[in-house]
């Protein structure tokens, strides 16, 4: 595990540019990714992801996080891959148009994955067991090519504040209006990640990214050695 990174690359993608994406869509589209530029350093995250090659998005949702890698390099072929039906759709319907993204609907766990040069994983696994969060990781490094990317956004366990606040405002989201499907949460801290992805064949850079957020976003950008 290499050090903690305390740099932070600069943002590359405007939400003007996102929201031009969702002009056409619905008001809850139009939003989703208002209210998730609030909670979440999103647009920070695209610039750790390769700038060319294959892109597979697991639990790509609505397809926001897939959006966003596209205007931030074309040269970027994305696979996003999700289980919720409704969310594929609207991402068909609102991000068709964008030249080299496929949405597929599947279930991360069960569906096979193509050969790929990054995996991004953007708040999933935190609503799986942590044994069924281990198998997708593993067959993320069966994926990936030596020097292959894998970009996993979870939520820490420090600072303790922001990770109890966020376990409230994901049941708010998950339990009561359903935004998410998931029934429990199984969150980690970073020595247990890292040292799991470590044991799957990856050099590991943790990058807390919680700063100026009321929530512990936390960053590993793991390189299959």
């Amino acid at each position: 595990m290499t050090p903690v990174s305390a740099s932070l690359r600069p943002v590359r993608v405007t939400r003007r540019a996102v929201y031009g994406l969702f002009r056409g869509a619905g008001f809850p589209m139009k939003l989703y990714p208002r209210l998730k530029f609030r909670m979440c350093p999103i647009l920070r995250i695209e610039a750790y992801v390769p700038d060319g090659g294959d892109v597979l998005d697991l639990g790509c949702g609505n397809g926001l996080f897939a959006a966003i890698l596209k205007l931030g390099s074309p040269d970027r072929r994305i696979i996003g891959i999700d289980l919720d039906a409704r969310k594929i759709t609207a991402a068909r319907r609102f991000l068709g148009k964008l030249r080299g993204v496929d949405f597929r609907l599947g279930n991360v766990v069960s569906a096979p994955y193509p050969k790929t040069g990054a995996c991004t994983i953007i708040d999933v696994l935190y609503l799986l067991p942590v044994e069924t969060q281990n198998a997708i990781l593993k067959k993320c490094a069966g994926a990936l090519p030596s020097g292959g990317t894998l970009i996993l956004k979870e939520m820490d366990l420090a600072p303790r504040w922001k990770y109890a606040w966020n376990a409230v405002q994901e049941t708010i989201s998950v339990k009561i209006v359903g935004f998410t499907l998931g029934s429990r949460f199984h969150f980690r801290g970073r020595e247990d990640y890292a040292a799991t992805l470590a044991g799957l064949g990856f050099d590991v850079e943790i990058i807390p990214l919680h700063r100026g957020y009321a929530y512990s976003h936390i960053l590993y950008v793991a390189r299959k050695k």
